[in-house]
């Protein structure tokens, strides 16, 4: 079994070597790609592919709490979003949590779809609202949405320009409700 670090997005491989695992997904072109940053576990011998999360220690959150994680299951309504990362709590390891992006916590204004705000492995910034154990949240807030995404179609890291995610490897314009902390922005 081999490993390597990986994040949220990198390549492991594709679906005709590995089955995904724990922590992989599969993209709309057949790639296997990292759900979460943490170590890659390439197992040629059951012929899979699987995440080992960075970090393992749980923490209970509370509402107000600022949050960042990365999206891994999604569908019209809703954004599933396992939660790595808490602000204010630096003294404690991050945390293995799990939170859910309801369409109606996601922009202060109208949405169709949460295909219109974020994507599969982006790293968003929330709040939490509620619940225990599945965590809900809101992005609504300016400072809160994405503040890390790669390109749908390339893989590309997506570049904030202009009011406007830019794939730096293919051009493509990507649709997001950007957080206003955004990672990546091109210096003009």
């Amino acid at each position: 079994m081999s490993s390597e670090k990986v994040a949220p997005g990198d390549i492991l491989g594709v679906i005709e070597e590995f089955l995904p695992s724990s922590g992989v997904y599969e993209d709309e072109k057949g790639y296997l790609r990292s759900c979460v940053l943490g170590s890659a576990l390439i197992d040629r011998y059951k012929k899979t592919a699987s995440v080992k999360p960075a970090v393992n220690k749980y923490l209970t959150l509370k509402n107000g709490d600022i949050v960042e994680g990365v999206v891994e299951y999604m569908n019209e309504d809703l954004a599933f979003v396992r939660i790595y990362w808490v602000e204010n709590r630096r003294a404690v390891k991050p945390i293995d949590a799990v939170g859910v992006i309801h369409i109606s916590q996601a922009s202060q204004t109208y949405v169709e779809s949460m295909y219109d705000v974020v994507r599969l492995s982006d790293v968003v910034r929330a709040k939490v609202v509620g619940g225990k154990g599945v965590y809900q949240l809101s992005i609504k807030e300016p400072h809160l949405g994405v503040i890390y995404a790669r390109c749908n179609y390339c893989g590309g890291e997506l570049l904030y320009e202009n009011g406007r995610l830019v794939c730096s490897s293919c051009g493509q314009v990507s649709k997001r409700k950007v957080a206003s902390t955004y990672i990546l922005t091109k210096v003009q």
